[in-house]
């Protein structure tokens, strides 16, 4: 399409022609194409007719309906499967159904049927038919016990994988029909298009609310009809109709209109964190009863369950991101981790930030029972179920699909698995795959109005899995970023738009030096006391080739925490060899001079390496040089930590390595000079530590530039020169920190006693 067609595409589309650009590369290219997918109609839903199976599940259905028959729905216990379920129930009961449902427990029935449970539930309920929801379609020998010795006729309605072998039963999955359907459905999605065959499109309306939340909650692509789906939910869902359960819970959670990422980041795991921590079938009631004093009890039951989920969740995110340091990343491109001991209605959510952070795929294993249970999650183009489905002769069960993936194994086995799963992906993928990438799709610097294109992007929604939200990239020198209020965020006003940055204070002096910053953002219009503006919300703060100094508050910090001695000595040449890899290695250096001469070393040698100046969002242990860096907390996921300056202490880069790792340096001491003129005298340093004993009797302070921008209030000084003086404390006892910094008055002593105070000044 050339630059004409897309500009008259724009013109009719009242869309910014990039945006028109990134949906022509998306593959909307053709004006009908980018009709549909910008006013999405439920008309043009796939004629559900198509689907294998679909007709039969219907006409079953019906007999079941017209003869009086007992239903039995058997769901899952998480949001789409409790979104499923609950669409099937109150068809049912609006049509005189006699209906009961079933949400397994996930600690003590499992996932899926169960022939034990399965038992339980034909003596409970004693029904006719069985339909699954969300679940089954590798159910092959329970499906044939439920027929042949429990005597229900069984329906299998499911989204997921298919294996080589089908339940013998009635079978409702978009997965077993040909490209002409739309395949990928979520399972509240397959219910509501059963609800529909059964009572007619007005009929399937009335529970497009609730299939909207599964759809996005279960990740699956929302295009096609899903995207017609979740549209036309999200409307009766920020409607007054929208039913009084999720108006509830949105009321709880969200600020405005909900949109798709609310459902992902706030009501889906809401909904989830009941099954994961406990028993799912009390949050059928959100969708299934209108009772206010019912309703309330559960919003918040599902508000203190996922406080707990969400506590629990960062907890084992903590243990499982200290075990990767000693990781091998350059030989095993999947991580597999396991511990008996870990809550196994958690691993999928911290498989995803493990995912999210390293860019490989990611299973955890734990005890459930007498078997141990997996969950994985996998990246864009590597089909993790593909690879398990490999590996089904040493597993007891396993499901899923490409970015998803469960399993069950016997212990004995796991350590055969993880290296069959390895050998596998290696086979399959460069290691070069497992780079992370900081991708955008539009350059801020070319776009006229933020507040226009704000608005174009709303036309985009919703956005999630299949239709990610756009991204920007906006590269900055000097910006005058304020903190807002007593938080750990800054913001900036710039031109239309207002750039925020969440946890951005300890950034503050950085983003006010002069040297290039890029920022990656999403970019919405808000509003607030009729003020409409549009936010670009930082996800991302990186800063390439270094051109500057900056300061050298970084270097300083390291004598902080003192630790004279310590490190490996090594020459320039075997500094060199050690980075010889894509991943393991990590370089430093503090001197603006030492960083460019090494780089145009190691080039020369090896060729490109990656570069990082002070702050990155990216903790994958690529081979790299950092420039300055203001955390330590990602070097513990490296083999190897080269210090191209020596510091002026060690005890801060062997406590960030861990156990069992060596920090090496190279002898190189020319930055001391560079800082000489920083050194402040001795009526100086009086006059700032007075100042700070004042502060910090009343002030709870924990970061060094907070702290200096507190001190300059009153005091005329730089940045650099502030350190400085507070680190000669520190080296003098003087200064200490633990959650925050402390006078400890108890310390009588020199100044001339200061090692760092001394070699600086010599």
């Amino acid at each position: 399409m050339d630059r004409e067609q897309l500009s008259i595409l724009a013109k009719e589309f009242a869309v910014d022609k990039k945006l028109i650009e990134i949906l022509v590369d998306r593959g909307y290219d053709t004006r009908e194409k980018l009709y549909a997918f910008l006013y999405p109609s439920l008309e043009n839903l796939t004629d559900v007719r198509k689907y294998k199976g679909y007709v039969d599940v219907i006409e079953r259905i019906n007999y079941a309906i017209e003869n009086g028959e007992k239903i039995l729905i058997y769901g899952d216990y998480d949001c789409d499967g409790i979104c499923g379920t609950s669409i099937l129930y109150n068809y049912f009961k609006s049509r005189g159904v006699e209906v009961n449902c079933f949400l397994p427990n996930r600690h003590t029935d499992g996932y899926g049927l169960s022939i034990e449970t399965l038992e339980k539930l034909a003596e409970e309920y004693l029904s006719d038919l069985l339909i699954t929801v969300d679940c089954g379609i590798t159910a092959v020998e329970e499906v044939e016990y439920a027929r042949e010795v429990l005597g229900f006729d069984v329906i299998v309605t499911d989204h997921h994988e298919v294996g080589e072998v089908l339940p013998d039963c009635f079978i409702f999955n978009p997965k077993l029909s040909g490209e002409e359907c739309f395949r990928d459905l979520c399972g509240a999605g397959v219910a509501l298009r059963i609800v529909e065959g059964l009572g007619g499109l007005e009929e399937m309306k009335k529970y497009l609310d609730i299939a909207a939340i599964a759809t996005v909650a279960d990740v699956v692509p929302l295009v096609g009809d899903n995207r017609i789906i979740t549209h036309a939910g999200l409307k009766i869902i920020n409607s007054f109709s929208v039913r009084r359960g999720i108006k509830l819970l949105t009321k709880s959670c969200v600020e405005g209109e909900v949109t798709a990422f609310d459902i992902s980041f706030k009501i889906a795991p809401r909904i989830n964190s009941i099954g994961r921590l406990s028993d799912a079938n009390d949050v059928l009631d959100l969708f299934c009863r209108e009772d206010n004093f019912l309703l309330e009890n559960v919003v918040k039951q599902l508000n203190d369950s996922n406080a707990k989920r969400m506590e629990l969740t960062n907890d084992l995110s903590d243990y499982c991101m200290d075990m990767l340091k000693n990781y091998d990343f350059e030989e095993n491109p999947v991580i597999v981790l396991h511990n008996a001991y870990w809550d196994d209605g958690i691993i999928g959510i911290v498989a995803s930030r493990i995912t999210e952070a390293f860019h490989r795929p990611t299973i955890l294993i734990t005890k459930s029972g007498e078997i141990f249970k997996g969950s994985g999650r996998s990246i864009k183009g590597l089909n993790i179920y593909k690879y398990v489905s490999q590996c089904a002769d040493i597993l007891v069960k396993f499901g899923g699909h490409a970015m998803a993936c469960g399993l069950s194994i016997k212990e004995s086995d796991i350590e055969e698995f993880i290296k069959r799963i390895n050998d596998l992906i290696k086979a399959d993928f460069d290691m070069n795959y497992f780079l992370p990438e900081r991708k955008f799709d539009i350059d801020m610097a070319s776009v006229e109005s933020a507040m226009d294109m704000a608005r174009g992007l709303k036309m985009l929604e919703p956005c999630g899995e299949g239709n990610p939200r756009i991204k920007f990239k906006e590269s900055i020198k000097s910006k005058e970023f304020q903190q807002m209020g007593n938080t750990s965020h800054v913001v900036c006003k710039d031109g239309d738009k207002e750039i925020l940055l969440f946890g951005g204070l300890k950034y503050r002096e950085f983003l006010s030096q002069n040297v290039q910053k890029d920022l990656y953002y999403s970019l919405s219009l808000q509003s607030y006391k009729n003020r409409v503006y549009a936010q670009a919300k930082v996800g991302a703060l990186e800063c390439g080739f270094v051109e500057e100094q900056g300061d050298f508050s970084a270097y300083l910090m390291t004598g902080f925490f003192g630790g004279e001695d310590g490190g490996v000595e090594i020459d320039l040449d075997k500094a060199i060899e050690m980075g010889n890899n894509l991943f393991s290695t990590c370089y430093i250096a503090y001197d603006i001079d030492t960083y460019q001469e090494f780089y145009a070393k190691y080039t020369q040698m090896y060729g490109e390496i990656a570069t990082q100046n002070r702050c990155s969002s990216n903790i994958a242990p690529t081979t790299k040089i950092f420039f300055a860096p203001t955390t330590l907390k990602e070097l513990g996921y490296y083999k190897n930590i080269v210090l191209l300056d020596r510091p002026l202490g060690f005890k801060i880069f062997e406590r960030a390595l861990g156990k069992d790792k060596s920090v090496y340096y190279i002898q190189n001491v020319n930055i001391l000079s560079k800082l000489k003129k920083y050194l402040p005298g001795y009526s100086k340093l009086t006059q700032i530590f007075i100042a700070l004993r004042n502060l910090l009797a009343s002030r709870d302070i924990s970061g060094i530039s907070d702290l200096y921008y507190a001190i300059a209030k009153n005091i005329d000084l730089e940045y650099n020169e502030f350190v400085l003086a507070s680190v000669v404390f520190a080296d003098l006892g003087i200064l200490k920190l633990s959650s925050k910094f402390y006078i400890d008055p108890s310390v009588k002593t020199k100044l001339s006693e200061s090692r760092i105070y001394r070699i600086i000044e010599d």
